[in-house]
């Protein structure tokens, strides 16, 4: 016998139906309210996995847009800008107030003209004292700003994440406070459940290093510390793998030897394991798509692939001339390409090198430059990649991905560059004694749209990118949910 469904049964079972079919499609469930920003360039190295890749086409030729100078005294731009979801350009800078060196933080419109300035007063009542930031600043979803720094008063060194909100006010600080000297250094990563990840050293008699890990609102969440030799304070930025495992970096000495340490840790702070190098390794690791770590050693121009788990895939070492030393961290490409840069000596001179380097540990070219290679190569969506030499002057280049010149422009770099959704490109120059943020202008046809931001990975692990246009989710849900309860309410009434 077949029981027939009643009408207003069957149109509940079906709006119920829908409702659940929005929900698990629906892009704006991914939960990353307060995770690294899934769009624009966030921080430096572009993502967690600080690959340097960019999912927007970026300048095809050296038209300058426009540059700006923050006006202080002997005010110097060393790390890369980081940008917003709105387009907001983040910029650290130091400056000198007459009689103290002071941190300040600039966000700037994507005109060129600045939004606010935020300054890092603490230390100032000492004279002689300073305060610095160690690193770009990290952006996260809900347009939270983090950013390390420290300040020395005389007595000894204090190190700092600062919050701050998106209009530049102040949201919280956290204070390291081991030892008689603590430095934070780098930049801060941004994992899928908001968790700010950054590295830091103290000096307590010894030198001791330390990954940290603090929730969202600025509370110590783990975190996990060694102390070996004399070089803890060494430490370059941590990374994210796509699977949610954390990348650490520290340098030892025993006074005869030096030697580096990869630690791999899972969310809650434990060891999954640690690879040794007999080397020294400065550069921050960056993690390819199919999970290869990829390190550069300064001491002795190689660079290092580890496999995910923890074993040694192959090593490049470059032999081009004596004493070749890298000085960037690897940077990849979609198809899997390595960038690193360097200097070397040709007999004549030093001049610099940037190495492509296939996925399987083969040159596939390098690119000679009359100085050294010291700011960190970043990809556009179309292969080109952005780098700079410097020295007493300096070039900023653009390549194609077979290693040929698309453009150049002469100026001497002093930071990584940065791509926006437009296409512009924003990097540090200095020029005599100033220094400047230039503007390169973005391609006159733009290819850049919303959906390439949405389809990029931000975060720990694959998710969806925020909804940005439509009728949000919650509102679609309520709409039916009130439709349902009206119409259930009808029927009970009749």
């Amino acid at each position: 016998m077949i029981t027939k469904v009643p009408k207003f049964k069957f149109i509940t079972l079906l709006l119920a139906l829908i409702t659940l079919m929005i929900i698990s499609i629906s892009p704006v469930m991914a939960d990353s309210s307060d995770a690294l920003a899934d769009s624009q360039y966030p921080k430096a190295m572009n993502d967690n996995q600080n690959t340097g890749q960019s999912q927007y086409v970026g300048p095809q030729n050296n038209s300058t847009k426009w540059n700006y100078t923050t006006g202080d005294s002997n005010s110097q731009i060393r790390y890369a800008p980081s940008i917003g979801p709105d387009g907001t350009i983040y910029l650290a800078t130091r400056f000198n107030n007459g009689t103290n060196y002071l941190a300040n933080l600039y966000a700037l419109n994507p005109d060129g003209t600045k939004k606010w300035n935020y300054t890092i007063f603490d230390g100032i009542l000492n004279e002689n004292c300073y305060s610095y930031f160690t690193g770009s600043p990290a952006i996260a979803q809900d347009g939270t700003i983090y950013i390390n720094g420290g300040f020395h008063d005389n007595t000894r060194t204090y190190g700092f994440l600062y919050a701050l909100n998106p209009y530049g006010t102040f949201k919280w600080k956290y204070i390291l406070n081991e030892g008689v000297t603590v430095y934070p250094t780098g930049f801060p990563a941004v994992g899928t459940d908001g968790t700010i990840y950054f590295s830091s050293s103290y000096y307590d008699g010894g030198w001791h290093a330390k990954l940290n890990a603090l929730n969202p609102d600025g509370t110590k969440k783990w975190e996990y510390s060694v102390s070996q030799g004399q070089y803890g304070h060494d430490l370059p930025s941590p990374a994210i793998a796509p699977d949610g495992t954390i990348y650490f970096v520290y340098n030892y000495s025993d006074y005869s030897t030096s030697s580096a340490r990869l630690c791999a840790l899972d969310q809650n702070g434990g060891i999954k394991w640690i690879y040794q190098f007999n080397v020294h390794v400065k550069s921050h690791p960056a993690v390819a798509s199919d999970g290869t770590i990829y390190l550069a050693s300064g001491d002795n121009g190689e660079l290092y692939a580890i496999n995910p788990n923890g074993t040694l895939k192959w090593i490049y070492t470059a032999v081009i001339g004596d004493n070749c030393q890298f000085l960037t961290a690897p940077s990849i490409s979609k198809d899997g390409t390595i960038y690193v840069g360097g200097i070397f000596s040709d007999g004549n001179g030093y001049p610099g090198m940037l190495y492509a380097i296939n996925p399987d540990g083969t040159l596939k070219w390098s690119f000679t430059t009359p100085h050294n290679v010291g700011t960190e190569a970043i990809i556009g969506a179309d292969g080109t990649i952005y780098f700079g030499d410097g020295g007493a002057v300096g070039t900023f280049y653009a390549l194609n991905p077979d290693g040929t010149i698309k453009w150049s422009l002469e100026v001497e770099p002093t930071t990584s560059a940065a791509l926006a959704s437009n296409g512009n490109l924003y990097f540090g120059v200095i020029m005599g004694q100033t220094f400047y943020l230039y503007a390169i202008q973005g391609p006159e046809s733009n290819p850049n749209t919303p959906v390439n931001a949405a389809s990029t990975t931000r975060y720990s692990r694959n998710t969806i990118g925020m909804q940005e246009t439509g009728i949000p989710l919650s509102g679609i849900v309520l709409s039916i949910l009130m439709v349902l309860g009206g119409f259930i309410t009808t029927r009970k009434q009749k």
